[in-house]
């Protein structure tokens, strides 16, 4: 899937990106297609990993005990261990 030179053009125009940067994006699109045309007959599809079920790692919460060091780093107003963002937080 080739992109067309009035297509990048286009696309140009309605982003930030450059004509080169969509001749990038058109090579990209370009390798895709290649794939697409490979023979996978022969491959057992996949839906996901893990085949039967999906064990999950517990959640373990570490404090290293830096919280009031990194917070001290910072210019920006502090109230309850936060930096205070203008307009957000009630207080500030």
């Amino acid at each position: 899937m080739s992109l067309t030179q009035a297509q990048i053009a286009h696309l140009a125009k309605l982003t930030s990106l450059t004509s080169q940067d969509w001749l990038e994006i058109s090579s990209v699109l370009d390798s895709f297609t290649s794939l697409s045309r490979i023979d996978t007959s022969h491959i057992a599809i996949i839906s996901r990993s893990g085949q039967g079920s999906l064990d999950l790692r517990p959640d373990i919460v570490i404090d290293a005990g830096i919280a009031d060091s990194l917070l001290a780093c910072s210019q920006q107003k502090k109230a309850a261990h936060q930096i205070v963002l203008g307009g957000i937080m009630v207080g500030e």
